[in-house]
């Protein structure tokens, strides 16, 4: 039995292809398309999964790891390929984790792939980000070559910038469900194999991995293979929506303090005041927060000296002009109100004027050969490289340097120390591929990058278990399973102001996470508030951003009445979700949410028997 069998054994999918011709359950993609003969030397049982190695004839040897959770039949498949000869492979341009071939019917007629949009900033109703769309291959004819389904992570080397990195290869009753754990430039691909096994029809090629990371293998190197999550399910879409929140629940997720990270609430200073503040300004929000029952209060970007965004790089210490008796006072303000601090950091980039680039200016990815950076869909293509671009203000910190890694490790560390941060977050405004290709490799500029960047975040995670980490990039632009494993929640959309909107992006990202993920703020120009718009910020954590401190009593009690609602049900997001929408492109049309957890059951019913434009929460046991 090969790994390749053995794997698809275990997830119960349908047979394939005889991998004996040297198909490997993986792939080393190079410039010149050459497909790699692989020998599998051995498969190895493990009291949590299963292993195998494989040797190739220039000296390569590779490794895969399938890590299995026997509960939900889920599977975590990781590896790594080492260059154990004595030549360098050069050009290497992707690579797979997995390759597997399967039959044509995983459940009748072709197979179907349902994808869903990254969430980088909704501008219209209904929006396109994280809409879900289902494909189906194109079976028969003379063009197989052509029938191929994929999706990506966005030209710009953030992961969902494009599309999630989920998705779920359907039949009629049921499938697997995919999640690929990288946070830059990830691809699933379906197609038809053009070289089928004598006997075996015309199989599909399944494929997940890294594209467009041009590098070169060196005698002694090892090219990771990012992790994919394979989690089979019986019934609809919807069930293998749940198949993968239930695993990233119970296996993913990180715990907060040493228990499972609910829902949280929390005041955002950034949308009210932006540059424009100071702690004298921000004493009546905390009071104002405080006072409905947020949770936590944090001082977004611009609270070091140049503000935003061309202070980036200065965070020694605060701007004394906005905190003229140091960020350790006002933190010591929030807590005296019964809140936790938190601020904002963007970890990863830096001003050429700031602080830290004019101190260490070699912590930097030189800027060599200018190069606009590849897209995918020249990757897929002719797999070539166009020119010229212009990196601007702003340099991007080389995080595969341990001593980055330490400085950050130690500046997050000092801030919770010294200020009382309790949540920070992690802010991905630029575009890191045009950063990674003016290096001369990029693919090891991004590997080290966003191994180091784990790396980091594993350290904070483990050292500051109490410490709320908020993945973000400028919006939804670096959703993946490798920033949820390293977050308690995530800004999902840069798009915080209309209630229709905000609903739909919600309730979207709840078809393939748990609901602490999807974080939002409630941030309009008013205070007129109904059940309507409350609980349409309500399918995930709940922020609030905006002159809170302005309304009056009547209104601050819908608030505070909104919120204590509110955290007697969001436990519930954790769990389950299915929904029915009457008609998506009418905000006003019917729309019923359900999630289920143990015994109980929340819904929210939007536009109900009481008419448009209203709402309700019911929670049963």
């Amino acid at each position: 039995m090969t790994f390749a069998h053995r794997l698809v054994g275990y997830l119960g999918l349908t047979e394939i292809a005889d991998n004996s011709t040297g198909r490997a359950p993986f792939a080393l993609l190079l410039s010149d398309n050459s497909d790699l003969k692989w020998t599998e030397t051995s498969l190895t049982e493990q009291s949590d999964g299963f292993s195998a190695e494989f040797a190739h004839a220039s000296g390569l040897r590779a490794e895969l790891r399938a890590r299995t959770f026997g509960h939900s039949r889920a599977v975590e498949v990781s590896g790594s390929i080492r260059n154990a000869g004595s030549e360098t492979v050069a050009s290497v341009l992707g690579c797979a984790t997995l390759r597997l071939f399967l039959r044509t019917d995983p459940g009748s007629g072709a197979p179907q792939l349902r994808t869903w949009r990254g969430g980088p900033m909704a501008t219209a109703f209904p929006p396109v980000d994280f809409e879900s769309t289902g494909r189906r291959l194109h079976q028969g004819g003379h063009h197989l070559d052509r029938s191929a389904l994929s999706v990506h992570g966005g030209d710009d080397g953030r992961s969902s910038s494009k599309d999630l990195p989920f998705a779920l290869l359907a039949g009629v009753a049921g499938g697997v469900a995919i999640g690929v754990e990288w946070s830059g430039t990830w691809y699933v691909d379906l197609r038809y194999d053009l070289q089928p096994d004598e006997g075996r029809g015309c199989p599909v090629r399944l494929e997940a991995g890294l594209w467009g990371i041009r590098l070169d293998l060196r005698p002694g190197q090892t090219l990771p293979l990012p992790t994919v999550l394979l989690a089979p399910y019986i019934g609809d879409s919807a069930d293998g929506g749940n198949a993968l929140r239930r695993h990233i629940r119970r296996h993913v997720m990180p715990r907060l303090n040493g228990e499972e990270a609910v829902p949280l609430t929390s005041f955002n200073h950034y949308f009210a005041f932006m540059n424009d503040f100071n702690d004298a300004l921000l004493r009546p929000a905390v009071k104002a927060a405080a006072g409905i029952g947020l949770e936590y209060f944090l001082v977004d970007a611009g609270w070091f000296p140049g503000g935003f965004p061309e202070g980036i790089g200065n965070w020694d210490e605060a701007d004394p002009r906005r905190f003229p008796d140091g960020i350790a006072e006002f933190s010591k303000y929030v807590r005296s109100n019964g809140m936790r601090y938190g601020t904002w950091f963007e970890p990863e980039f830096a001003h050429v004027e700031s602080a830290l680039y004019r101190r260490r200016p070699e912590w930097f990815l030189p800027l060599g050969s200018l190069t606009r950076p590849l897209t995918y869909q020249s990757w897929m293509g002719g797999r070539t490289w166009p020119p010229v671009w212009e990196p601007g203000n702003y340099r991007m910190l080389d995080f595969g340097l341990p001593e980055v890694q330490q400085y950050w490790v130690d500046r997050v560390s000092a801030a919770y120390a010294d200020w009382g941060v309790r949540w920070i977050r992690w802010d991905f405004n630029h575009k890191p591929m045009s950063y990674w290709a003016s290096t001369p490799e990029p693919g090891w500029a991004q590997i080290n990058h966003i191994k180091g960047l784990y790396t980091v975040l594993d350290h904070l995670i483990e050292t500051l278990p109490d410490l709320v980490i908020d993945q973000c990039a400028g919006g939804g632009n670096r959703i993946d399973l490798g920033t949820v494993r390293r977050g308690h929640t995530l800004w999902m959309n840069d798009h915080t102001v209309d209630t229709d909107m905000v609903r739909r992006l919600q309730t979207r990202l709840n078809q393939v996470l748990p609901g602490n993920y999807a974080s939002t703020n409630l941030c309009q120009p008013r205070h007129d508030f109904t059940a309507y718009d409350y609980l349409s910020h309500s399918c995930g954590p709940f922020g609030y951003s905006g002159r809170l401190w302005e309304a009056t009593d009547a209104q601050l009690r819908g608030y505070a009445e909104a919120l204590k609602s509110y955290k007697g049900f969001r436990h519930l997001l954790l769990g389950d979700y299915r929904f029915e929408i009457a008609d998506p492109e009418d905000p006003t049309a019917r729309e019923m949410h359900t999630w289920t957890d143990g015994g109980q059951q929340l819904v929210i019913e939007v536009n109900g028997a009481s008419g448009p434009r209203t709402a309700r929460a019911i929670v049963t046991d």
